[in-house]
C-alpha cells in the first residue's frame, strides 16, 4: 500500500502531519535592519526639530550610556557646540554641504590636523551614529604629518633626574623613563600596584580601558618600598594637595619643563618623550620588539616599530664625512665662574634635612639666595632641593646679564649641588 503525504507550504495549517521545512523560493528570509531609520536614532531630528541645549544633552547622555571616556564626551561636546553655535539655526538643518564649508573653514583659520579630525569625529558621532543623518558620508579623516618622536640620550635623561629640584619630582620622572608609562597612568599609582615579589607594577585601566604589567626598576625599588610602607594600599604614590586625589598630569608637566630648564636641554621635550626615550633605548640595547610592544600597551605593532626606525640612526656605523676631513676632537668646556661662592647650613625640623644659604661674592656686591634645602632620602642619595624661581627674582636682579646666566646655567647648579653635598655630609658626620 502507498501513502501519498501532501506538502503544505510553510505557515498553513497541515492537519497535525509532520511538517516540512520550506525550501527554495518559499525558504525564510532573513530581513535587513537599517541602522540609519528613525526609529533607532537617539534624536529624530526632522520631525522633533529639538534646540541646540537639548540636542547636546541627548548626544550626550548617549555617549555617556555607551561608555564613553570623560575626557571624549567633554571634547566631543564642545566641538558640536562649536559647529552649532557657527551654523546659526537649529541642528536639523545643518546639510553635509555645511559640514564641508565648517571643516573649510576651520582649516583656512589655521586649525591642525588632528583637531580638524577631531570634529569631524565628533559631527559623525552626534549627528551620524546617534541621529542618523548622514551628513558625514563621504568624508575622510586628515591626513596627518608624519613626525618622529623627540628622543633625550642617556647623559640628558641623567641630567634630568639629577636637575629635578625634589625628591617627588625625581621619582615621578624616574619612574615615567624606567617603566615607559604615559603621565596620567604615574600620576594614578596606587600603593597596591607594585608587587615587590614578583617586581612588577600594575596599570590598571590605561589607554583603552586595558590592563598591562611593566617591569619594576631596581634602582627605584628600595624608595618605593618605603613609601608603601608608609601608607594604605588605597594611598597614592604621588598625591595631589587634596585629600583623596592623585598628583595633577598638568602639575608633572610643569615639573618636567622646569627639569628641563634647570639641565640645559634645549630639545621640545615633554613628559611622553620620556616614554619614547625609554622605548629607543630598549630598542638599541636589543630588547624584542614583540616585550616592547607589551610594555608600552600598543595595540597595532606598527606604533611600535617606528621607534625601530629612531633607534636605526645610532646602530649603524655611519660617520659624517666633515668629522672625517676635520678629526673632530673633543671640545673644551668654556663656562666661566659667577664668583666666589660661600654655603652655610643650618639645622631644620627634619633631622635627615639642612636648610643652605647661598652667598655669592662678587667684585661689587654680596648676593643670597634662600630656600635652599640639603636631603638626605636614604642612605648615600642627598638630593638638592630649590625654591621657586620667583623667590630669587629680586636678589638677582643686583648681579650682571651675564652673571644671571650662569647662575641659572645647568653647569652652575651641578657644581652648587656638588658643593653642597659634601658640605653636608661633612656637617651631618664631623
Amino acid at each position: 500500500m502507498t501513502t501519498l503525504t501532501k506538502r503544505f507550504r510553510p505557515g498553513t495549517y497541515n492537519s497535525g502531519q509532520p511538517y516540512a521545512p520550506a525550501r527554495g523560493r518559499y525558504a525564510p528570509r532573513l530581513q535587513l535592519e537599517n541602522r540609519l531609520a528613525p526609529c533607532h536614532a537617539v534624536i529624530d531630528l526632522p520631525s522633533e526639530q529639538p534646540e541646540v541645549a537639548r540636542f547636546i544633552d541627548a548626544i550626550k547622555r548617549e555617549m555617556k550610556i555607551r561608555c564613553y571616556q570623560r575626557k571624549t564626551i567633554k571634547t566631543y561636546k564642545n566641538a558640536l557646540r562649536l559647529l552649532l553655535r557657527w551654523f546659526g539655526g537649529p541642528p536639523h538643518q545643518i546639510t553635509r554641504e555645511d559640514v564641508r564649508v565648517y571643516l573649510e573653514t576651520l582649516v583656512d583659520g589655521g586649525a591642525s590636523s588632528s583637531w580638524i579630525g577631531i570634529n569631524l569625529s565628533a559631527i559623525r558621532t552626534g549627528f551620524d551614529k546617534m541621529c542618523g543623518q548622514g551628513i558625514t558620508l563621504g568624508l575622510e579623516s586628515p591626513r596627518r604629518p608624519k613626525r618622529l618622536p623627540v628622543v633625550l640620550s642617556g647623559r640628558e635623561i641623567i641630567r634630568l633626574l639629577q636637575a629635578a629640584p625634589s625628591l617627588r619630582d625625581k621619582l615621578l620622572l624616574g619612574i615615567m623613563y624606567a617603566t615607559a608609562m604615559r603621565v596620567s597612568e604615574v600620576c594614578q599609582l596606587r600603593n597596591r600596584d607594585i608587587d615587590f615579589d614578583r617586581r612588577r607594577i600594575r596599570v590598571w585601566q590605561g589607554k583603552g580601558r586595558t590592563d598591562r604589567q611593566v617591569l619594576l626598576p631596581e634602582s627605584l625599588e628600595g624608595i618605593l618600598r618605603e613609601l608603601c610602607g608608609s601608607g594604605s594600599g588605597d594611598d597614592f604614590i604621588f598625591p595631589g594637595d587634596r585629600r583623596g586625589r592623585y598628583l595633577s598630569p598638568r602639575t608633572a608637566r610643569r615639573a618636567m619643563q622646569r627639569a628641563l630648564k634647570m639641565a640645559g636641554i634645549r630639545k621640545r621635550a615633554s613628559c611622553h618623550s620620556l616614554r619614547h626615550s625609554s622605548a629607543t633605548h630598549m630598542v638599541e640595547n636589543g630588547t624584542n620588539i614583540r616585550c616592547i610592544q607589551t610594555l608600552l600597551g600598543h595595540v597595532r605593532l606598527e606604533t611600535t616599530r617606528l621607534y625601530t626606525h629612531v633607534a636605526g640612526l645610532s646602530e649603524r656605523q655611519v660617520r659624517s664625512p666633515l668629522d672625517v676631513l676635520t678629526m673632530n676632537g673633543e671640545q673644551r668646556s668654556l663656562v666661566q665662574p659667577v664668583g666666589r661662592m660661600r654655603l652655610q647650613l643650618s639645622k631644620t625640623a627634619d633631622p635627615c634635612s639642612a636648610a643652605v644659604e647661598l652667598t655669592i661674592l662678587t667684585d661689587t656686591r654680596h648676593v643670597t639666595l634662600g630656600g635652599i634645602t640639603v636631603r638626605e632620602a636614604r642612605p648615600g642619595w642627598v638630593t638638592l632641593e630649590l625654591p621657586p624661581s620667583e623667590r630669587w627674582e629680586e636678589p638677582l636682579r643686583w648681579l650682571t646679564r651675564q652673571e644671571h646666566d650662569r647662575v641659572e646655567s645647568p653647569e652652575f647648579y651641578a657644581l652648587l649641588q656638588r658643593h653642597a653635598t659634601a658640605r653636608y655630609l661633612a656637617w651631618r658626620d664631623p
